[in-house]
């Protein structure tokens, strides 16, 4: 099969980076300036449509040929320029992008990175940005340019000619870096997935203008009351100047060395009269989140809708997809008693009938964001999720056959945990029966975790518990202290009490208490949440119920817990050792519970095995250089790369595998990994890390097939967000049952692998 390598330089006054190439083409002055292109092995030509020059029928053709294949490096651009220039909407199937290449391969997105990475010796011209900045975007206007917003050919004509240097040498560059990638391709079904990817970006979701438009006015509104007031409190022209604030604080006798949120929640708590309005009413206007309103109106196109907010295989190591633009994956939840009520208010625009009803103005504004996606009319939305299926994937992978029977049956993996974990018959682990109790603990071990969005107390400030990594030290309640990683957990049922969401069952620190407790039973005796010392604001009166995507951190240093939302919290002790024990409510000494370790671990044998198994084939073959079989992976060695085979028949890659020693003075694998600024750096992992991976590769391979699945039997999908899709559905037709069915069956090569989805139909995107 022939190959048509190429790139563009455009223009247009919508910014790029922000709004994205789909409004950015939308753009009533988008013009194609340049074009570069080389048919397989054969010369550059460079065609300046900028200076009247027209595209040569042969490529015209070319571009609506299937029997070519149209290369470039973030393919995107280039096919949604095109598909504008023509007016219609040029197949994806016919296209390849070196950048996903590129990420499938563990190297740098960015094409001049990915050419230094693989030594290519065609690389990047270094005046790219300037002649970018010089003429693909407006200029603004001076006596030295007569005044003009743009900047033309005639303008710098020998600028203008490197331009077309700069972006001839682009394709050279692109067309190396493809053979390089070559010798470790994309399966074809990738390809396949890659197509709808685009397709579905093309698609892409309505949104609610009038909402949109009238949430950034009703905070605006609110924000510029909120300042008046702060001018009234301070007697300050500018009480959003942070020196201005901070030298009243001090005349006030509450210096302060920060302005923060967690100092300011600190000092506020201690505060009394005018000081504690004030920073009460700094830290509503910090909760203000009006970024995505403004993502959405920055980015929705003349149609109406928002396109291009998912990255296939933007997510490092996993190839999940990455979220642009509006940032789908840390949307805030819905708590809202009504929600269509908040939403009505919003649209009229009325900010103290919105403050009477539901209290704070940002929050509800925050959590009115997803709503702003609304399916065309005559149409509705259907969600279907799959249901734990990061647990189901492990034990799948590792063979614990008892845990896939639970999912098989009745699915009470709570009891039969306990009844595995400390050895009592599960049929006695019934309401009534002394025994119930465990079940508590078995749940604890199977689910506990925190809300997305929830903000963990990080060496790097306030993270959501979602964007942690493992470089991020948490803070214990005394100390920062690493941790083994972030675990998915699927879409759970949680309640929000004194700052806190999360799943009923978390253990929490209350006060006066010497051991951790579930979270509702603190909720519901209205015990106070023990915190850091750095205490959050929240309503006293607020508990409420809800379901949303949640997280936990692993060994979270000697002590298991970490701090979030102002508040101590149990991490997840996987892998079975000590802490995992203080999690469940094991009371006795340390030193006496390693017996029970042992019993935790003999009741996943299975599970433990295949972490050490990984661990020792990779070590294995980074030492010989060989072929090992783990289970339904294969670990093996090809050129610089680590490479594990997935079931699926993608790979995971790992670049110039290696030994270190760790801090614990032991041997340890590490590997090159980007380090987000074209540099790579070394990271290390272990069998449990390289099982993580796996795991959440998988259920992405799974949510591939099913997005697939569901589009083949008409289920149109608009989004997608962790392992839920939203497809957008015309009234009368299709069903949430027939959606989570479809979504259940697994691919070929997962046919034992008992899947399970859960759906919903709505008006709006929401998550209640």
């Amino acid at each position: 099969m022939r190959v048509l390598h190429l790139d563009l330089e455009t223009y247009s006054s919508a910014p790029l980076p922000k709004c994205g190439v789909y409004r950015y083409c939308d753009s009533p002055d988008f013009e194609i300036l340049l074009l570069s292109y080389a048919f397989d092995d054969e010369s550059v030509v460079t065609v300046d449509l900028a200076c009247g020059e027209r595209l040569p029928d042969g490529f015209l053709q070319a571009l609506e040929d299937p029997s070519i294949l149209k290369i470039a490096h973030n393919a995107v651009f280039e096919r949604v320029c095109f598909s504008k220039y023509l007016g219609h909407w040029l197949d994806p199937s016919q296209w390849r992008c070196t950048m996903v290449m590129a990420w499938y391969s563990t190297l740098p997105g960015r094409l001049a990175d990915a050419a230094v990475a693989l030594n290519v010796t065609e690389k990047k011209m270094e005046e790219g940005k300037d002649l970018i900045r010089y003429f693909s975007v407006p200029c603004k206007p001076t006596k030295t340019n007569g005044g003009r917003t743009r900047n033309l050919p005639q303008h710098a004509p020998e600028k203008w000619a490197t331009y077309k240097k700069y972006n001839a040498q682009d394709v050279e560059t692109e067309r190396a870096v493809y053979k390089a990638l070559l010798s470790h391709p994309l399966p074809e079904h990738e390809w396949e997935m890659y197509a709808l990817d685009q397709r579905i970006n093309d698609r892409g979701v309505r949104v609610d203008r009038l909402l949109v438009k009238q949430a950034m006015a009703v905070d605006l509104a609110f924000s510029q009351q909120a300042f008046q007031r702060a001018q009234e409190l301070t007697g300050l022209e500018n009480p959003g100047s942070v020196s201005q604030l901070k030298a009243w604080l001090a005349n006030m006798d509450m210096p302060m060395e920060s302005l923060s949120k967690r100092i300011v929640q600190e000092k506020a708590t201690k505060a009394e009269g005018i000081v504690k309005e004030l920073l009460e009413l700094r830290l509503e206007l910090s909760k203000t989140s009006i970024k995505k309103y403004e993502a959405m109106a920055r980015t929705v196109c003349r149609d109406g809708r928002v396109h291009g907010m998912l990255q296939f295989g933007g997510a490092s190591r996993t190839f999940r997809w990455a979220g642009r633009l509006v940032q789908l994956q840390n949307v805030p939840q819905n708590h809202l008693p009504d929600l269509k009520l908040a939403r009505d208010i919003v649209k009229r625009g009325d900010e103290e009938q919105l403050e009477l009803l539901f209290g704070s103005v940002p929050g509800t504004l925050s959590e009115l964001i997803r709503t702003a996606f609304i399916p065309k009319d005559g149409c509705r939305f259907i969600v279907a999720d799959f249901s734990a299926i990061e647990a189901r994937v492990l034990a799948w992978l590792a063979g614990e056959e008892w845990v896939l029977d639970e999912f098989r049956g009745k699915g009470k993996i709570y009891e039969a945990t306990a009844s595995r974990m400390f050895h009592i018959p599960q049929e006695t682990i019934v309401k009534g029966h002394p025994n119930y109790e465990y079940r508590q603990k078995g749940k604890q071990a199977t689910l506990s975790c925190i809300a997305e969005g929830q903000l963990v107390l990080t060496d790097q400030g306030l993270v959501p518990i979602e964007q942690i990594q493992l470089y991020h030290k948490v803070w214990d309640g005394e100390n920062w202290v690493s941790h083994e990683g972030l675990v998915y957990r699927g879409r759970r049922g949680v309640i929000t009490y004194e700052g806190l969401t999360a799943t009923a069952d978390h253990l929490v620190w209350v006060k006066e208490r010497t051991q951790p407790i579930p979270f509702e039973q603190a909720a519901a005796n209205e015990l106070h949440l023990v915190g850091d010392g750095k205490p959050v604001q929240y309503n006293p009166n607020e508990f409420n119920r809800g379901v949303a995507r949640v997280y936990d951190l692993r060994n979270a240093g000697p002590h298991h817990r970490f701090t979030v939302s102002g508040h101590l919290v149990h991490n997840c002790g996987y892998g079975g050792g000590v802490g995992a024990l203080k999690a469940m409510g094991a009371k006795m000494p340390e030193e006496e519970m390693q017996p029970l370790v042992d019993a935790w671990r003999a009741a996943n044998p299975n599970i433990v095995r295949f972490w050490n198994a990984l661990g020792n084939a990779a070590s294995e073959v980074i030492e010989r250089q060989n072929s090992v079989r783990v289970g339904k992976v294969t670990v093996y060695r090809k050129g610089g790369h680590l490479l594990i085979r997935l079931p699926g028949g993608r790979d995971l890659c790992y670049i110039s595998p290696r030994f270190v020693t760790n801090r614990f003075g032991s041997r340890s694998i590490a590997y090159l990994a980007p380090a987000g600024n074209g540099q790579m750096t070394l990271q290390e992992t272990f069998g449990g890390k390289l099982a993580e991976n796996c795991t959440q590769s998988i259920a992405r391979d799974l949510l591939a097939h099913a997005m697939l699945s569901l589009e083949t039997a008409g289920y149109p999908i608009v989004f997608h967000v962790h392992d839920e899709a939203v497809m957008e559905v015309p009234d009368g037709q299709g069903s949430v049952e027939e959606a989570c069915r479809i979504m259940a069956i697994p691919p070929d090569w997962a046919r034992d692998l008992p899947l399970r989805a859960e759906g919903d139909e709505m008006a709006y995107y929401k998550k209640t």
